[in-house]
């Protein structure tokens, strides 16, 4: 059975837009012999994600010296900080912070109007945002805001009155607020999908930069940590050739297993809520970075949904794992999907 701890990527709102480094050559911003909190211990001992924070520690730096208003910049650091910690040892949640505040910190300091277009910085494709302001008057703004959350999506279009650094609109069951923050605009939900004109999982709320343009989205295996290192997110993709795009596009959401016949493997499950009968996937890795995956793919003239099935390792190129059996028997459904073994 899968764990019930589910890791929807919308959690951390962030968008994974970072040059990749070299892991073996950068190390954290600060002293890791000092590291006190979980996740500063975590970082210390995951050479990409502590390659993330020495990028961090210059860019905060280069931000600071640029600030109008170094307080409130260094407050806001600090709030950053606290939500960081809150990862504990979860390091797909690390290093979506950091590619989050990386992001974030290209944006800081430019001046603040409240017209304009506006993009959700986002995990992943399936969770960006965006954003239209129009000033309708000294205390007034007109908005069109629309959000993904898996494969559904939502749209609200509306007024809001504008108090000091604050926009509020509210209509029964729905409460927005829209604050600036160093340049920045952070969207807050108070209410249901379904109360604010959305699809099942879609909130509007995150936080958003000034941009005309979509931001681009590095999305891959390294950024979701379901591989640790360049080297293991080259050898994926030299497995999987397209279908490492098809195995990004199936899933948001993720929950944990374990394998009785692969000790010691990570086994996670993806999928992507409004779409789970066609774009889902199982990621297995194991100790050493060997792979199995299976993943649900359309082909066919029909549109049939069949199931690929990619190793690393040789002895399992005809066989199938317990735990990704089990991951096939129930995408089958009591009906046997065609299942291609992959070389």
């Amino acid at each position: 059975m899968f764990a019930p701890l589910v890791r929807p990527l919308r959690a951390a709102g962030l968008l994974f837009a970072v040059l990749a480094c070299s892991q073996g050559v950068q190390a954290s911003s600060f002293d890791c012999a000092k590291a006190a909190s979980t996740s500063e211990k975590t970082l210390c001992a995951d050479p990409y994600t502590a390659s993330l924070d020495s990028q961090l520690g210059k860019a905060w730096k280069a931000a600071l010296a640029d600030a109008k208003d170094p307080k409130a910049l260094r407050l806001d650091q600090r709030e950053w900080l606290k939500a960081r910690d809150q990862c504990t040892a979860d390091l797909g949640c690390l290093r979506s912070q950091y590619l989050s505040r990386l992001v974030a910190l290209r944006y800081v300091n430019m001046p603040f109007e409240w017209q304009g277009t506006w993009q959700r910085v986002s995990v992943s494709p399936f969770y960006a945002g965006d954003l239209v302001i129009r000033r309708t008057g000294e205390d007034r703004l007109s908005f069109d805001l629309s959000a993904m959350g898996g494969a559904n999506s939502g749209s609200l279009a509306g007024k809001a009155q504008i108090k000091g650094g604050e926009a509020s609109y509210s209509v029964e069951g729905c409460n927005l607020r829209f604050t600036q923050r160093n340049g920045l605009l952070q969207v807050s939900q108070e209410g249901d999908s379904f109360a604010c004109g959305a699809g099942s999982g879609v909130y509007y709320d995150g936080l958003y930069v000034a941009s005309k343009q979509a931001l681009e989205s590095h999305y891959d295996l390294l950024s979701t940590a379901l591989v640790r290192t360049e080297e293991e997110d080259r050898r994926a993709r030299k497995l999987l050739k397209k279908d490492y795009q098809t195995l990004l596009d199936s899933g948001s959401s993720f929950s944990t297993d374990t394998s009785a016949e692969l000790k010691g493997a990570e086994v996670t499950d993806m999928w992507l809520p409004g779409l789970a009968t066609t774009n889902a996937a199982i990621f297995v890795r194991g100790t050493q970075g060997q792979l199995w995956v299976a993943l649900l793919v359309v082909a066919g003239p029909k549109d049939e949904v069949r199931v690929r099935y990619y190793t690393t390792e040789p002895e399992w190129k005809h066989s199938l794992p317990d735990v990704v059996q089990s991951w096939y028997e129930a995408r089958s459904n009591g009906e046997q999907l065609p299942l291609d073994m992959m070389p």
